[in-house]
């Protein structure tokens, strides 16, 4: 081989190896702008569900606020019983603190109660509360699968 035949050969092999790199640059560019679309989609319809199980909140609020103060001093009762008692605490509230404490078990006693009775009255059971979510979930994924559809499975 001739060195003008050594540099047409390179010359060759170099511009093959520039249309390989601009192919896989092209099909990386591809794969970075597609992902950055499937991601800005889901995003936003993560977005969107945020806001509708906000907005459901709210409505559930709105609709029974009993429910909804009873259920926060529920918690509230419960959390402060779960927190440990320091020694500075039992030194300065001594039998008061004994007090707030039986006084707030005995609410959280109440509030757990009015609970129960409020949901037995809405007709909610653990079954049906289960079944209800089933269903929920159910719906979201049959969504999820129909989104995907409409986008062509991207």
């Amino acid at each position: 081989m001739t060195t003008r035949d050594e540099d047409i050969a390179t010359a060759t092999g170099r511009a093959a190896d520039r249309s390989r790199l601009a192919a896989v640059s092209d099909t990386a560019a591809d794969a970075y702008r597609t992902a950055r679309e499937r991601t800005a989609a889901a995003y936003e319809e993560a977005r969107g569900s945020a806001r509708s199980a906000g907005r459901r909140a709210a409505e559930g609020i709105e609709a029974n606020p009993v429910a909804a103060v009873v259920g926060g001093l529920a918690i509230g009762a419960l959390a402060a019983a779960f927190l440990p008692r320091t020694q500075r605490e039992n030194a300065l509230l001594g039998d008061v603190g004994r007090r707030l404490n039986d006084t707030a078990r005995d609410a959280a006693r109440a509030a757990r109660d009015a609970g129960r009775k409020q949901i037995d009255e809405l007709g909610l059971s653990r079954d049906g509360v289960r079944r209800r979510l089933d269903d929920f979930t159910d719906r979201a994924i049959g969504a999820v699968k129909s989104s995907a559809k409409g986008r062509g499975g991207q």
